[in-house]
């Protein structure tokens, strides 16, 4: 069996146009996406950030990464509604990726989650094999064991700017403050990687489940 896909998106309307953005997300958009075979489910998250850093996020889960590039999405995406055409051209970001689930491979994330830890950024390629065994030996085992961390998952794509995602699903906003957490953050080999990464772009960021308005 392939391994699981994920399409995560970063967006944020211009604050004008917020209200009939999360109309069309809540009301169309989401369940267009939905309705394209191989997606398995969808939700929003949003943050506190300061204007231009991507107030929203959306994580969708596929059956395979090869969704994104199969006959149903490409027509959705090529042909998009006037609606989507309108909100889409209010965002002041929109930042997009589509990705394979590298670690564990085929784990679905947990739908009782409350917030959803972010990280993505990307290392030098004479780095990387160092970097993913860290990731993967040590790193995201920790972080797996932290009193509150629901569900831990590491994605790849290759097309990303930057290229790794990893996606933790929380119990709240307040476990990454857990001294496990923070412990995991200070061992020698995450010091390491740390200088290895320090040039690159990385976002780091808590996000809280987003509840449309009623």
């Amino acid at each position: 069996m392939s391994n699981f896909g994920l399409l995560l998106t970063l967006t944020e309307p211009s604050p004008e146009l917020e209200t009939e953005f999360n109309a069309w997300y809540d009301t169309e958009h989401i369940f267009e996406r939905l309705s394209i075979p191989g997606f398995l489910s969808a939700r929003r998250w949003v943050a506190d950030v300061k204007p231009g850093e991507g107030k929203y996020l959306a994580t969708y889960e596929l059956v395979s990464p090869d969704v994104l590039y199969s006959e149903a999405y490409r027509e959705r995406y090529a042909n998009p509604t006037p609606w989507s055409e309108r909100s889409l051209g209010s965002t002041v970001v929109f930042r997009r990726w589509g990705c394979e689930q590298i670690n564990p491979g085929e784990a679905l994330p947990s739908m009782l989650a409350h917030a959803q830890f972010v990280a993505i950024g990307d290392v030098s390629p004479e780095h990387e094999d160092e970097f993913n065994r860290w990731y993967d030996e040590e790193h995201l085992p920790l972080l797996s064991r932290v009193p509150g961390v629901m569900r831990a998952r590491r994605f790849f794509d290759p097309n990303g700017k930057p290229r790794y995602v990893a996606l933790y699903d929380l119990a709240d906003e307040r476990v990454p403050q857990h001294p496990a957490w923070q412990a995991a953050l200070r061992t020698d080999w995450s010091k390491r990687i740390g200088d290895l990464t320090r040039d690159g772009e990385w976002l780091l960021r808590v996000y809280r489940s987003y509840t449309p308005a009623r």
